[in-house]
């Protein structure tokens, strides 16, 4: 007995919904039109700035970035040249000479303005240090690329990068109205035997130009490059404030950390060049070479820095800003030194009356050990920024002048222009010195606990001061 099928259970594809590929194409179309890319036909002028832009959309399961880039100029031409040379023109240098290498074209995709001469172009690649090595995947993406040039008649080439990232090796289009322009690539393990001199480079060269009339004298550059790499791991030793020497050099807890613990160079680069040789001029093959690094034209050094060095003023303002973060009361920071209890505990010390409330309630004989801030520390920091309780003379007075003196600076700087809207105190002042020795004992004593028992310190001197009409400096 056959069984009633219900028509409703049976899965209906619907071929009108958007493929994942047809959304994917769609995206790169509406990223270009929103960025609307403004075409000039201005010349390309050497000024080494390029104009950014990024955005990223999915495909199935992989995420890209669009990126964009653009060399500005520094005077736009009101001419209207329409010719199909201009437009080329527009993202190709038609005149452009191969440049070996310039440190301010460093973005990470400037390889292409190096190889083709191209002012303006796009960039399809997949995020993360992975690359697109299936050729499939590959197949659709170009295909997309083809798709996007002709539906918005896109005059500007536009590349995927393909393989893994450090090949960097990409492939494009460049249509315009009567040409089209494929940008094809190969990346080989090991370069052929030929290929690895100038001599066979140059037979290459000749062989797929296959001109019928005979060649004049080819002009080259060449460049060597030798990298150090062996140096870069070394530590460098920074004066900072330690607790555990015999000698307590307070002075350091008066300035910011500055500096790296370790050797922010990874890379150090010499580059020997040789500019515009004939052909005829040099011999350089497997069996000799006119090329000695000795007798370069021109020497030049490129220094590569590390990607995040430690660096010691970064760290210090950052754990300094987490402070903002934290909701502890005293009581939980301090523990025992709490300040009530500090208030029980306080004797007489043998400091000046007018730093009594701040540094007796320390000092006490019963929260020695377990006080954040040792006394050999904590006093000389407390006359630092209360300097008039020091006898018989402060150490590190004020400078009353300073502010008239920032003042003068204004015929070299305009500080009220140029430092609008940052709420800052005059150099050296109260507020001045107690963030630096605050911030320097959070990142060299004893962090968060340092930093609440010196604001406590400060808050009771403070207070003292007010209840008999004394002064504050600074």
């Amino acid at each position: 007995m056959n069984e009633e099928i219900d028509e409703t259970e049976f899965y209906h594809q619907d071929f009108t919904t958007a493929s994942d590929w047809e959304i994917f194409v769609s995206r790169i179309e509406e990223i270009i039109n929103l960025w609307k890319v403004e075409e000039t036909n201005s010349e390309l002028k050497d000024v080494h700035i390029w104009d950014t832009k990024s955005e990223k959309l999915m495909f199935v399961d992989t995420e890209f970035e669009l990126l964009y880039f653009k060399k500005l100029n520094d005077k736009e031409s009101n001419e209207n040249d329409t010719t199909d040379k201009s437009k080329i023109n527009k993202c190709i240098n038609l005149d452009y000479d191969f440049q070996l290498f310039d440190v301010n074209t460093t973005h990470e995709h400037s390889n292409l303005y190096v190889w083709y001469g191209l002012k303006e172009y796009f960039v399809l690649t997949p995020t993360g240090n992975y690359g697109v090595t299936s050729e499939s995947k590959i197949k659709v993406l170009l295909s997309s690329l083809y798709i996007v040039v002709s539906n918005l008649n896109c005059e500007i080439p536009i590349f995927i990068q393909i393989k893994e990232k450090w090949q960097k090796c990409y492939l494009g289009v460049h249509e315009c109205t009567k040409y089209r322009t494929s940008f094809e690539m190969i990346h080989l393990k090991r370069g052929p035997q030929h290929s690895q001199h100038l001599t066979g480079l140059l037979s290459l060269f000749t062989s797929k130009i296959m001109s019928p009339i005979s060649l004049d004298h080819i002009i080259s550059s060449v460049q060597f490059t030798f990298d150090l790499t062996d140096f870069g791991k070394s530590s460098w030793k920074q004066d900072i404030f330690n607790m555990d020497t015999e000698v307590l050099d307070i002075l350091s807890l008066y300035q910011m950390p500055f500096g790296v613990t370790m050797d922010p160079i990874s890379v150090l680069q010499l580059k020997a060049t040789w500019f515009n040789i004939p052909s005829y001029r040099v011999n350089d093959s497997q069996a000799y070479s006119d090329f000695n690094a000795k007798h370069a034209d021109q020497w030049s050094i490129l220094v590569k820095m590390t990607e995040q060095p430690i660096c010691l003023l970064s760290d210090c303002l950052t754990e300094y800003l987490h402070l903002y973060e934290n909701n502890s009361t005293a009581y939980d920071v301090l523990g025992e030194l709490s300040p009530l209890e500090a208030i029980v505990e306080s004797k007489v010390s043998s400091l000046p009356s007018i730093l009594g409330r701040a540094a007796r309630n320390s000092l006490s004989g019963g929260s020695k050990d377990t006080s954040a801030i040792p006394e050999e520390v904590l006093v000389p920091i407390l006359y630092y920024l209360f300097p008039d309780a020091e006898q018989p003379e402060p150490k590190f007075p004020y400078d009353m002048g300073n502010e008239k003196t920032l003042l003068n600076t204004n015929n070299i700087l305009d500080i009220d222009k140029d430092c609008k809207g940052f709420k800052t105190c005059p150099p050296d002042s109260l507020l001045w010195r107690l963030a630096v020795v605050s911030a320097s004992l959070q990142h060299s004593v004893g962090g968060l606990r340092s930093s609440a028992q010196l604001w406590y310190e400060f808050v009771q001197e403070m207070r003292y001061r007010w209840d008999k009409n004394i002064i504050i400096p600074g």
